[in-house]
């Protein structure tokens, strides 16, 4: 695949997911649930409800591709199914606090060793690199220093408030415009169809990462290769 630039999702393909997302999410809830004096004993049914199963966050779920406010809402939905009559808003509002609050609860893991490695490879061979993630900007600049790849990526295109998400294409053809380049050169790199339908919709080509072989299913009928290790997109990519 020939590639001027790559555009990377953060969690489950830079960042291991459940790693940091199942902790911070657990503590997120119980956080919500005590501040609206509602028994904790929801908290298994909220976590199964954003996606998440035995410790295993399914790559289809709201955790995994949706933002905080769509998380709010399946919380919201939850807390109303069991008698709870809460406001949506407040809810939501409770709910982007509660991660924002917790995140440290998270362990900060690259999904492969030599993560620094790889990325500084590409960039040496004069690649353009970037984030696109549905994650706040704070959260994310935190978790790409830990990584220890922050000053990397040309460009970290986060949930503002302002950049349209994914799988909206818009930050593709930002990418392109900033650095000159043509959306055929242009690969998407990520763990979930939020990552495919993103990369769908700009016109440009998607490696799918995944590991666990009920993600690797669903990905291989949508990207246009599949790998277990973060690793081999440099066997793939030009």
């Amino acid at each position: 695949m020939k590639a001027d630039a790559i555009i990377f999702d953060k969690d489950g393909t830079l960042l291991e997911f459940d790693k940091f997302w199942v902790k911070v999410s657990e503590k997120a809830i119980e956080q919500v649930l005590k501040k609206f004096n509602i028994d904790g004993a929801l908290k298994n049914e909220i976590m199964q409800a954003i996606g998440v199963k035995n410790g295993v966050t399914e790559i289809n779920s709201v955790l995994c591709k949706g933002t905080y406010k769509q998380i709010g809402q399946v919380v919201c939905k939850v807390l109303n199914q069991n008698g709870y009559n809460e406001n949506e808003e407040k809810v939501i509002k409770c709910v982007v606090d509660a991660y924002n609050d917790n995140y440290s609860a998270g362990e900060v893991v690259a999904t492969v060793p030599n993560l620094f490695d790889v990325l500084n490879k590409l960039k040496s061979q004069n690649k353009k690199l970037a984030v696109v993630t549905t994650d706040n900007e704070y959260v994310t600049s935190i978790c790409l220093k830990k990584l220890g790849v922050e000053n990397l990526f040309d460009k970290v295109y986060t949930d503002d408030g302002k950049t349209p998400t994914k799988p909206d294409p818009y930050c593709v053809f930002d990418i392109c415009e900033k650095f000159g380049l043509k959306k055929e050169n242009v690969i998407m790199v990520g763990d979930t169809l939020t990552d495919v339908n993103f990369a769908k919709n700009a016109g440009i080509k998607v490696i799918g990462v995944a590991k666990h072989e009920f993600n690797k299913k669903i990905l291989e009928n949508n990207a246009d290769v599949v790998v277990d290790d973060l690793s081999h997109i440099l066997n793939l990519i030009d």
